[in-house]
Formats: C-alpha cells, sequence, structure tokens
C-alpha cells in the first residue's frame, strides 16, 4: 500500500515538473544571454537580455530593432539595419579581408575617391533587401559578422526582439546557468 502512494505521488511530480517545463518553454518571453563583442558598446559578453518572442506578432519590425534570430544553425542579436525594399551599398575590398563596409548612395563618390587614392581595390555591391527579410548588422563595426557575410535574413527567422538589457553580467561560458535559461 504504501509502495502505491509513493508510486502515486512520483508520478504527480513528473507530471508537475512537466507541466512547469512546458509552461516555461511557451512563455514569450525567454532570457538570454549575450555572447562575443559583436553588438559591443549596446550588448557586452555575459549580459543578460530579455526577448520577446511573440513581439513580431502584434508590431511591425522597425530599423533600429535589436533582435534574436537563427542564422545557420546559431542564435545571434543584431540590430535591424534595412527594411524590406531598400537598398544597402557595401565597399568591398578583395585585398582586405575585413568585413564590407557600409555606406549611404551620397557617399559613394567621396569613398572612390579615396579608395583610389590609396589605390586598394575595391567594389561597390548593391544589395536589395526582397520582401520577407531584413539586413541586420551588429553594432561592433567590422567585429560583427552580420548581414555584410551571410547576406539579408528572412523574417521568420527572428526569434523575438531584445527589449530589455541587464547591468548585470554571467560568465558566458556557465553551461549549467545558459541551459536553466
Amino acid at each position: 500500500m504504501k509502495k502505491n502512494i509513493l508510486f502515486t505521488k512520483s508520478r504527480i511530480a513528473i507530471v508537475l515538473l512537466l507541466l512547469l517545463t512546458l509552461g516555461l518553454y511557451f512563455q514569450p518571453y525567454r532570457l538570454g544571454i549575450v555572447t562575443g563583442e559583436s553588438m559591443s558598446p549596446t550588448l557586452e559578453n555575459g549580459q543578460l537580455m530579455l526577448i520577446y518572442r511573440d513581439y513580431y506578432k502584434h508590431h511591425p519590425i522597425e530599423r533600429g530593432d535589436i533582435i534574436s534570430c537563427r542564422v545557420n544553425g546559431k542564435t545571434l542579436v543584431k540590430r535591424v539595419y534595412a527594411l524590406p525594399g531598400e537598398e544597402v551599398i557595401q565597399l568591398h575590398s578583395d585585398n582586405d579581408g575585413s568585413n564590407d563596409m557600409i555606406i549611404k548612395p551620397y557617399m559613394i563618390e567621396k569613398a572612390f575617391r579615396l579608395f583610389v587614392e590609396k589605390q586598394v581595390d575595391f567594389r561597390i555591391i548593391r544589395v536589395e533587401v526582397e520582401p520577407g527579410c531584413v539586413y541586420l548588422l551588429g553594432d561592433g563595426g567590422m567585429l560583427s559578422t552580420d548581414s555584410r557575410d551571410f547576406g539579408p535574413v528572412e523574417q521568420n527567422r527572428i526569434i523575438g526582439k531584445v527589449i530589455q538589457m541587464f547591468e548585470n553580467k554571467i560568465d558566458a561560458n556557465a553551461n549549467v546557468l545558459a541551459a536553466v535559461l
């Protein structure tokens, strides 16, 4: 009889734990930890952030939003630089291994003169952001791997909007804590 009661209590505990886990998983808010310097100085390595996963169900994506997304199997945090239908102009140097420089249309002539003076080979790449996509950049400039490297990102890859950044930092290598969050 006692064995039966213990067995039933353990089943109830497992079901409650499963329900709690499912409830947390389907919450519209998720905590995240910044890893890397690509969004510095806005977000620092190890900084906690709150991501609202349902934000874009009720709001349009806007230029300047900081978002979390999945690209090539990795979760990234970037800033929306350009929206569908907009054009992004990249200066690309085959000699330079660093990321392409993004410029405004009125800067093309000045950039051209500068590169000619320095005798640097470069080419201008015009990227048209297709419908359903956004162009993302990291605030860290040349330290960031972003749309300059992997191109515009489909909006269905966006996990949510970063709505809060916390001052506290956590060791980004703390796998146990990251797994809990």
